[in-house]
């Protein structure tokens, strides 16, 4: 019998505190699930993968090498189409499945090897161009699904709440004069918007590189935008939350792309008081 890994601590945790007995129920069944889809798939579990919210185990068949991801969020629909219209850009990994249980959401999918996240780049070797052939194959596309929550509620919500806990690692909530001139750029952004397709979070730990040195987007956060936000966040998280290094990024790969430069800085400032 395969054997089957536990879920890691911090994940339970975290998801505990996220979805409270919804997230009981997962922590309770997903290592059952995951027995039933190694099963299905032929697949012998090598490595839990780190996550925050989820359980990520890579796995072995006799033909592929794959990653088996599953999310108790109620998001992870939305999540799970944008990664399939990614995949099916060529811009993320193949999908061979996507299961939905009483409790979670799986996604079964190639694993890119070596699979090095670009966090593991500093930020003055980030090979910035590229960056462009995934940020340019998603311009112009639709969202997978027809309304579909969009970037800007979320960021309008993060903005307005004064308690935010959703933090990333070792930052503090923006002060609040910052995060009510970003509501006032976030509104500007939003006259005559047109939501497609992106992927919303579009940081190096959600970028990974191949043998070939081919980056690869994973881990979309299920919202609908445009890629000049995109743009922004890489950019932002590359110059580690520095403004004025982060426009200067941004202006390169804006050029490149043909993109409103005014437009993504805008969404630095945004992004960057919403400490996304």
């Amino acid at each position: 019998m395969t054997e089957i890994p536990d879920v890691p601590p911090n994940v339970v945790d975290a998801v505990h505190r996220r979805w409270g007995p919804a997230g009981y129920v997962w922590s309770l069944r997903v290592t059952g699930e995951l027995q039933e889809l190694c099963s299905r798939y032929k697949a012998r579990p090598i490595q839990v993968l780190p996550a925050r919210y989820s359980f990520v185990v890579a796995a072995d068949t006799p033909s592929h090498s794959l990653i088996l991801r599953s999310s108790p969020d109620p998001a992870a629909p939305a999540q799970a189409r944008v990664s399939d219209a990614l995949s099916r850009l060529g811009i993320a990994p193949r999908i061979h499945e996507i299961v939905t249980t009483d409790t979670s959401l799986w996604i079964v999918m190639n694993r890119v090897l070596p699979g090095t996240p670009l966090r593991s780049v500093s930020a003055s070797h980030a090979p910035l161009d590229d960056f462009l052939a995934p940020l340019q194959a998603m311009r112009g596309k639709p969202a997978p699904i027809t309304n579909m929550p969009s970037i800007h509620e979320w960021l309008f919500y993060r903005l307005n709440d004064n308690m935010l806990t959703d933090l990333p690692p070792g930052q503090q909530q923006a002060p609040e004069a910052q995060r009510r001139q970003a509501v006032k750029i976030l509104d500007q952004l939003s006259t005559g918007r047109i939501d497609g397709l992106c992927h919303g979070d579009v940081t190096p730990s959600n970028i990974i590189a191949d043998e070939e040195g081919r980056l690869w987007l994973i881990d979309p956060r299920g919202m609908s935008g445009e890629v000049s936000y995109d743009v922004a966040t890489l950019a932002l998280k590359l110059a580690a939350h520095e403004r004025h290094e982060a426009n200067k990024i941004a202006v390169l790969l804006g050029k490149k792309l043909g993109l409103d430069a005014d437009r993504i800085q805008a969404w630095i400032r945004v992004a960057s008081a919403a400490r996304v």
